[in-house]
């Protein structure tokens, strides 16, 4: 039998890489539509790694633009108390609690990152939670022993909500209170080492907000809701971050200039 010609050869061999490679494509595609969509930010850069992902930092922004606003609208502003603050629940909020959270969720995040080390994440999580406590701790005995209230508070709902125990906590008035009115009057406390009226306000108004914006992400959840649903909700979701991101920085910038 004659050889095949050289050209026919290397023409077969690039023409099965390029067959291998459209199948994997198309299971790669296969693979994105079968893992429903469970989080809103489940998706492009933050599905790259769980380390990643573990930062929520489009939720997590948000936390700090409501902080932000707390702090600037309080009778008095320091930004070294802000900053520290804000370092406070970067460590105990954003990195602790959203951990620990991943870990005591596996079965609702392992199909996305199957390769994850969860005793690692959870580690990482309860150290970054007992640094945030540590920088609160500092914060007290420099400004107002009174604050750690707050420390302990905060401490307490990072470790304690992400596993659900116990049960009320984890609940839509719960985590209203968690995320939203405590952060918010910690920070409006700080500042002047006081509470008002206008404190209790913001307090009350955020930690309802937050709720809202909780409902929202739920509702983007494409296993239980129809299409257009969950589209409308994560419509609904950018604007709110939207609004949070430009309140926080315009506050920011009126105290600083």
């Amino acid at each position: 039998m004659d050889a095949l010609p050289l050209e026919s050869v290397h023409g077969t061999q690039i023409g099965m890489i390029n067959l291998l490679n459209m199948s994997r494509e198309r299971a790669w595609i296969m693979g994105e539509t079968v893992l429903p969509l469970v989080e809103p930010d489940l998706v492009g850069v933050w599905r790259k790694n769980v380390w990643w992902f573990g930062f929520r930092w489009p939720f997590s922004m948000v936390l700090f633009s409501w902080v932000t606003v707390a702090s600037t609208l309080a009778p008095e502003f320091h930004l070294d108390r802000y900053l520290l603050t804000m370092l406070a629940g970067f460590f105990g909020l954003v990195i602790g609690a959203h951990y620990v959270d991943i870990t005591a969720s596996k079965d609702k995040y392992l199909p996305y990152f199957p390769d994850m080390n969860r005793r690692a994440i959870r580690t990482v999580g309860v150290l970054a939670v007992l640094a945030g406590i540590a920088v609160g701790v500092y914060m007290s005995l420099l400004y107002s022993l009174w604050f750690l209230v707050f420390v302990i508070l905060g401490g307490f709902f990072a470790l304690f909500y992400p596993i659900e125990k116990p049960k009320w906590l984890h609940t839509y008035p719960g985590f209203g209170i968690a995320w939203g009115s405590m952060p918010v009057l910690a920070s409006y406390y700080i500042q002047g080492t006081r509470i008002d009226l206008l404190g209790l306000g913001l307090a009350v108004f955020l930690g309802i907000t937050v709720v809202e914006m909780h409902h929202m992400a739920v509702l983007t959840n494409e296993k239980e809701y129809g299409a257009d649903l969950t589209k409308n909700a994560r419509l609904l979701l950018k604007i709110h971050r939207t609004a949070a991101y430009s309140i926080g920085l315009i506050l920011l910038i009126s105290r600083l200039v």
